[in-house]
């Protein structure tokens, strides 16, 4: 690669003493050596060692304004103003999602049962006892969304990225174009041709990393709770949509 983005990162590494080669614009050997260095011995905004492979991704990128002291160290986003990648529907659900994380919400007496799951399954028609991650986005949406519920609600996590892919709102996320707050994320369980799933939404994308709010995630008592994931590197990801409103 020949880029003036790579004599950047070699005055970068050449300040933290991983490159004694001369500036320029081409990422050669000597460079990427440099790069595997660094990474070695450095962190990701997710407080994980970096993947020690000589290429200069959002984590690295991120490790490295941080070593030369141009960026913070927040661990992950706060929520602010709307973002303007974001829809107003999933806006609006990832408020409901927000709150009902604050509240602790989640099983209570049995698995997959308690009053959490039997509201977020009001609105689905499920019953105590079946999966409530799916019912918990339905939730969040029609919750957010009262008389302008975009999808119709159900407690497949599948069946939702269905009805998104036949909206044309489905996507596959890359850094180029990430995530926004407000939108699905959808795995596959089981075989990736079978019917099991899990859905969450998006809280928020910063730094190569996928911050999520999800419901059903872990053993009982499971609770709606907040995890991150490195975009590019989402184990059994199935795409992503965004409820266009």
């Amino acid at each position: 690669m020949i880029h003036e983005e790579v004599a950047q990162l070699a005055k970068d590494l050449s300040a933290l003493g991983f490159y004694r080669g001369p500036i320029g614009e081409n990422f050669n050997t000597d460079m990427e050596a440099a790069v595997k260095a660094f990474q070695s011995q450095y962190v990701g905004p997710d407080h994980l060692p970096l993947v020690v492979d000589g290429q200069v991704g959002p984590l690295t990128r991120w490790a490295l304004d941080i070593a030369r002291n141009r960026a913070s160290s927040k661990k992950s986003p706060a929520p602010g103003a709307k973002p303007a990648g974001s829809s107003k529907a999933g806006w609006n659900a990832l408020a409901i999602a927000r709150r009902e994380l604050a509240a602790g919400a989640g099983e209570k007496g049995a698995d997959n049962d308690g009053p959490d799951v039997m509201k977020y399954h009001a609105v689905t028609g499920a019953s105590a006892g079946d999966s409530w991650c799916a019912s918990f986005i339905s939730y969040c949406f029609a919750e957010g969304n009262p008389g302008a519920m975009p999808f119709e609600p159900t407690a497949g996590a599948r069946e939702v990225l269905k009805q998104f892919k036949q909206k044309g709102w489905d996507f596959q996320a890359s850094v180029n174009s990430p995530p926004a707050p407000g939108d699905i994320i959808v795995w596959w369980r089981g075989p990736r041709e079978g019917w099991l799933g899990h859905i969450g939404i998006v809280s928020a994308y910063e730094n190569g990393l996928v911050h999520t709010i999800e419901g059903n995630r872990g053993p009982y008592p499971s609770k709606v709770a907040a995890f991150h994931y490195v975009l590019g590197r989402i184990d059994k990801l199935l795409g992503f949509g965004r409820a266009v409103s």
